[in-house]
């Protein structure tokens, strides 16, 4: 058989691989390879046979071609995962450090030295290496199709479509009038017309899979220019495929004419035809065969990996680009649980762990920075430095301008711009199809992947300067409870994952006791993990049509308990709440921002969160239950809009059985039966969160079922007092106790201490009272001298000093636990012309932008 096998750019004429006639199946078969090169010596190398100890036996592993290809699979995953820990503190996105870990052993570094390119990467083994990187590619290729939601480029707004279109016009004219002005001085083949609108149209559009990825490894999947950037590069993506099917016709028709073209055309329609009707309506049926909740079956995952194979082989049967069979299919999967998820579960590692790291290794081998020379410059470098220069400058002020024209930011114009600019896989799988057909020669292709390093590498850093996803959190007006009128309805925010929590969120809400006058508006959110699926998907049940549901017919029996119980307590409460319910699908590290945007669009008073720690399944006891949702809250306390209450339910008020304020008015109950009595305590430390605290308890002073005792920290000769908060603290104080004196039902108590021992003291001392809640401040503002001592034993900051010591197991106490943080405002304002507030001061002052 014939094979032909890349060498750094030296001339290769076919490899001819055989046995030798006699006997070829004995122990000491070889395999003849001859390079006719004059730089080439002839190798011959031993087929690996079955032999223990060859190492004692003067035997050189070197000599057999799967023990080198042994080698180079752990040199390549090593170099890159050496790359990526190294070039971490620069914020460089995995894609530029797997491409230059990749270069690492190709030409342009270790593959320069003659020896490790002889023994390490033989043509041989390179053959097993290469392969497997194009797999690599079409694996990661099928897998970021199958978590594209196709569906959602009909509901995308106008002006993301009308920015797609703009984002790849305007760059490919451009570069291609460039092209075309820069004909005469480039090789024959390149300056082909052909030629020049295909390398036109790789550096035009914006890839999706390239685009996920990168914003996936900035956390920017849930921010809303990640949201837009993806949404106009899906479309774009649309697109750019029929412009991909119109661009290799013409190639076809100009190599073998017009019939070919028309050949090609028909094989297109063929497989589209097959993929849609057939294919799709499989996938269909396997949905149909999972039970809700379950994964899918293995069987049929292994089916579906395995017809990826069978559409490379197809397309590139059919004559189509080999790359865009696992594309489509990909596309026609149903994208999230149960197929998309379980895919992903069963392959994802694998492909980008194990597969992909030999695709940028192939990358490597084919790029050689030796090639950037003088010679090269006239005929291939120069035109194509033109180009790409062209490309990245009318695509960013395309975009930036088309976005600033929608009244888009412009700090959010100027990132989005960027954004579509980012170079990655599917791009250098371009890169390497021009180079295939002989557009661009290897300096040319050296150059275009360079490129790609450049600008993803420099466009991302000044991309986290530029935009800060939590930005828009920071606000400078009161959200908190305590400047949340008594007789008007106050908002929160409702946050749960799944319904153990969210039975003890509900029973605390009762006995916040929302009365008609003074009603709640809850913001109910479930948050569910990302499976399946490119771009994060918000939920307003309210607003979701039924034939907009389809697609949550699977899904949903998994979130109805939730969603169910959303209802029943609506229906509960109808006449002092009001309830919107809502479904968000994102990554856990990212769930925060839709709480946190949820709270500023509906502007909220407070967030409400059940309190989450780490511990075990029942059913798996080696598996920790929910893991990474202790980040959630971590992450709403550090960038929340408004108040922030964590509550951790046990003891008797798991059960409890809460009467509402309408209960209580239309009760048919005899007098003589009495509902249960719930003991209350505010541990009033001091400070910001205190105060909110107790003002959230006097809310509950309304309620006739429970008592609430006030407990008052002060420190012995007013040592380490603030003199500020101090006043702000007896003000709210003395408020409280003018407003609650008659209440036989509220006592006030005040206790001196010295230092946190003293303070841990006197909590231990009120367990005996056996109080069913304990609220408290998380500690924002608190004399530093009452905690002394304790903050060094403090490890969940969760819940602050004080409310970690009291939720503790060593403290036995059977009661649930709040603990409130007060907003945190910001002071400075000063929103600026980046922010996409223009003012004619910001020109004349440069000191007038506050960032």
């Amino acid at each position: 058989m014939v094979r032909y096998f890349p060498s750094n750019g030296q001339t290769v004429l076919p490899i001819h691989l055989g046995f030798w006639p006699d006997n070829p199946s004995s122990p000491g078969d070889l395999i003849i390879t001859k390079a006719f090169s004059a730089k080439l010596p002839v190798v011959c190398r031993h087929v690996h046979s079955k032999q223990p100890f060859g190492l004692f036996r003067g035997e050189n592993a070197m000599n057999y071609a799967f023990s080198t290809f042994l080698l180079e699979a752990v040199i390549v995953i090593f170099f890159i995962k050496a790359t990526c820990f190294i070039l971490r503190p620069l914020r460089q996105p995995r894609i530029v450090c797997e491409i230059i870990g990749g270069m690492m052993i190709g030409p342009s570094m270790l593959g320069g030295s003659r020896n490790f390119s002889y023994y390490v990467f033989p043509p041989i083994s390179n053959y097993i290496f290469t392969n497997l990187g194009l797999m690599g590619f079409f694996y990661f290729f099928f897998l970021t199709a199958a978590k594209t939601d196709v569906a959602s480029i009909a509901k995308s707004p106008k002006k993301h479509k009308y920015i797609a279109a703009i984002s790849v016009l305007v760059p490919m004219v451009c570069v291609g009038a460039t092209g075309m002005a820069m004909r005469e001085q480039m090789d024959k083949t390149m300056g082909k017309p052909s030629s020049v609108g295909g390398i036109a149209f790789a550096l035009a559009f914006s890839s999706f899979p390239v685009i996920y990825t990168i914003l996936r490894d900035m956390n920017l999947l849930n921010s809303e220019v990640g949201k837009f950037a993806m949404s106009v590069a899906l479309l774009g993506d649309m697109g750019a495929i029929l412009v991909l099917v119109f661009f290799e016709a013409v190639v076809q028709a100009n190599v073998a004419g017009a019939k070919a073209a028309v050949f090609y055309v028909v094989s297109v329609v063929i497989f589209s035809a097959f993929m849609i009707l057939v294919v799709k309506r499989a996938f269909e049926w396997v949905v149909d065969q999972t039970p809700q909740g379950k994964l899918v079956d293995q069987n049929y995952i292994v089916m579906i990996l395995m017809g990826v194979l069978v559409a490379c082989f197809l397309t590139d049967m059919l004559g189509l680009l080999i790359g865009t069979g696992p594309i489509w299919l990909g596309l026609i999967i149903p994208h999230g649980p149960p197929l998309g998820s379980t895919l992903a579960i069963r392959s994802e590692t694998f492909i980008h762990e194990f597969l992909m790291p030999f695709s940028f290794g192939l990358v490597g081998l084919y790029t050689d920075v030796h090639f950037l020379s003088a010679d090269a410059w006239d005929h291939q470098l120069a035109p194509l430095v033109y180009m790409t220069t062209v490309s990245f400058i009318t695509k960013f002020i395309s975009v930036a301008a088309a976005a600033a024209f929608f009244k888009v930011p412009t700090r959010d114009s100027l990132t989005l711009g960027l954004i579509m600019n980012l170079r990655g896989q599917l791009d250098i799988m371009l890169y390497l199809l021009c180079f295939r057909k002989h557009v661009v020669g290897l300096p040319g292709f050296t150059l275009l992947v360079l490129h790609t390093v450049v600008i993803t590498g420099v466009s991302t850093p000044i991309i986290s300067f530029l935009y800060d996803p939590n930005r828009p959190y920071r606000i400078s007006k009161h959200r908190t409870i305590q400047h949340t009128p008594p007789s008007t309805e106050m908002g929160l925010v409702l946050a749960v994952s799944n319904q153990e929590a969210l039975s003890g969120l509900i029973t605390f809400l009762d006995f916040a006791y929302p009365t008609t006058s003074s009603s709640f508006a809850i913001y109910a959110i479930q948050l569910m993990e990302l499976m399946g699926r490119a771009s994060p998907v918000f939920i307003d049940h309210k607003l979701q049509k039924e034939e907009e549901d389809k697609e949550g017919d699977e899904e949903e029996g998994r979130v109805d308990q939730v969603q169910s119980a959303f209802k029943l307590y609506q229906k509960k409460r109808k006449e002092c709440v009001t309830l919107h319910a809502y479904t968000a699908h994102a990554p856990k590290r990212l769930m925060y921002q839709d709480i946190c945007e949820l709270a500023l669009a509906k502007k909220t008073a407070f967030i409400l969160l059940p309190y989450q720690r780490e511990r075990l399944e029942d059913n798996a006891p080696t598996e920790l239950l929910d893991p990474g949702m202790l980040s959630v809250n971590a992450d709403v306390l550090a960038y929340t809009p408004c108040s922030v209450c964590i509550y951790y339910g046990k003891g008797r008020l798991r059960n409890a059985k809460v009467r509402s304020s309408v209960d209580q008015q239309h009760s048919i109950l005899p007098s003589r039966v009495r509902q249960e009595t719930y003991r209350f305590v505010v541990l009033f430390l001091g400070g910001a969160d205190n105060r909110e605290a107790l003002h959230l308890a006097d809310r509950m002073t309304a309620n006739p079922d429970i008592t609430l005792t006030i407990v008052r920290f002060l420190s012995f000769n007013h040592e380490g007092e603030d003199v500020r908060e101090k006043k702000l603290d007896d003000g709210v104080v003395t408020w409280f106790w003018v407003k609650n004196e008659s209440n036989d039902r509220v006592s006030y108590k005040e206790v001196v201490v010295k230092n946190g021992a003293e303070t841990l003291a006197a909590i231990q001392a009120m367990n005996v009272n056996d109080y069913d809640l304990w609220i408290t401040g998380r500690g924002e503002g608190i004399n530093t001298k009452i905690l002394e001592g304790l903050d060094a034993w403090s490890e969940d900051h969760q819940l602050g000093v004080i409310g970690e010591t009291v939720a503790g197991s060593i403290f036995a106490s059977e009661g649930s636990v709040l603990v409130v943080q007060q907003q945190v405002r910001n002071q400075k304002g000063g929103d600026c012309f980046l922010n996409g507030k223009f003012d004619y001061k910001n020109l004349v002052s440069p000191w007038s932008c506050h960032n």
